[in-house]
């Protein structure tokens, strides 16, 4: 009897039973099907199942532990202190994590401290909630005070730096800013920060506004140049002014930045600033078809865009009795560097550029 005769005698459950039999044997590897779902990047940022898995991931991206400090790459998402009803609301609303955690760095320090064999840790300064990075810690009171003596050199010396992705490329390959920063008061009385070009000396003196220095250059730029990757040097991080100055400064919104990112939109092709208060400022900012299908992201799924700016480095001038210079760098963590490599920025060692473009 020919096979085809012998599937047209068959029953309609033989038959069944026969096709997943060949399914089994040919569609699969060991005990799993190949058709597995893949699960998209940003909807994995806060991987963890446990606090102690959390506690142990920190723990593998400890950058340094030594001269009385210890500095770690703080993942994205994840607070230093859970501050229970004292948080922005607009904040979170802008910034959509998938599956989020409410694990805070503290309640690990215990642990942390334990296993680097250390007193006591003590958070000091570093990466904000939203951002990835350096983030450091004093052993002591002695420490957390020479840190606090290095916080204030960065008004003098070298600042931090920080990487940040983009929507689109900026004008100037590079800039070295001097600029003034206030709050603009609506005639309801709300407040928003605005950057200034000019603005008096009274001012400055009355607190009314806070002096920015920022030195920026471009890293890379993506495939099709669609994006930049920008290193920043920045004197504050108030009033999220990295993104601000990103977003109204040069003209180049932070990718997954919900926050400032709609401070300028594109009209009639022309980049343009908008009333801090105007409704569309809160809008979902626009970004280019092709970026998005880069990122494998639709349209409809731009919130769960990660902010993607990475605290690179912290610069410790004279540190401690022995007076030392100490830079600490942390290289990019998920989901920064999966972002760099899908638009195939150049000249990031620790993502090996001979890989990328290829």
């Amino acid at each position: 009897m020919s096979a085809m005769t012998l599937l047209r005698t068959m029953r309609n459950d033989e038959f069944a039973a026969a096709l997943c039999t060949c399914y089994r044997r040919y569609c699969t590897v060991g005990d799993e099907y190949t058709t597995k779902k893949v699960i998209h990047p940003y909807r994995q940022i806060h991987p963890w199942k446990s606090e102690n898995e959390f506690a142990n991931s920190l723990l593998k991206n400890v950058l340094y532990n030594a001269d009385g400090i210890v500095a770690i790459n703080k993942p994205y998402g994840i607070p230093i202190y859970n501050k229970a009803g004292n948080t922005d609301s607009s904040l979170k609303i802008c910034h959509k994590i998938v599956g989020a955690v409410d694990y805070a760095i503290n309640d690990s320090l215990p642990y942390l401290a334990k296993e680097l064999d250390v007193p006591v840790l003590i958070p000091c300064m570093g990466s904000e909630k939203y951002m990835t990075g350096v983030y450091v810690f004093g052993i002591n009171d002695d420490a957390c005070k020479q840190i606090d003596e290095a916080r204030r050199r960065f008004q003098i010396g070298k600042y931090r730096k920080y990487w940040a992705v983009t929507i689109r490329v900026p004008n100037e390959i590079k800039g070295k800013y001097h600029l003034g920063m206030t709050l603009q008061k609506s005639s309801l009385g709300t407040k928003k920060p605005i950057i200034l070009t000019k603005w008096s000396n009274n001012a400055v003196k009355k607190d009314e506004v806070k002096i920015l220095n920022i030195n920026y250059r471009i890293i890379s730029n993506s495939t099709h140049n669609l994006s930049s990757l920008i290193e920043m040097e920045v004197s504050s991080k108030k009033w999220h002014s990295i993104r601000l100055f990103a977003s109204t400064m040069l003209y180049s919104p932070i990718l997954g930045d919900n926050y400032h990112g709609s401070r300028v939109q594109e009209i009639m092709g022309t980049w343009l600033k908008v009333n801090p208060f105007a409704e569309s400022s809160w809008d979902m900012p626009k970004i280019n078809q092709q970026l998005l299908q880069l990122l494998d992201i639709k349209q409809s799924q731009q919130e769960i865009i990660p902010t993607h700016i990475h605290l690179r480095n912290i610069y410790l001038t004279s540190f401690g009795k022995e007076k030392k210079d100490i830079v600490l760098e942390a290289p990019l963590i998920h989901p920064f560097d999966w972002t760099c490599k899908q638009l195939m920025f150049k000249h990031i060692p620790e993502l090996n550029d001979d890989s990328i473009g290829q």
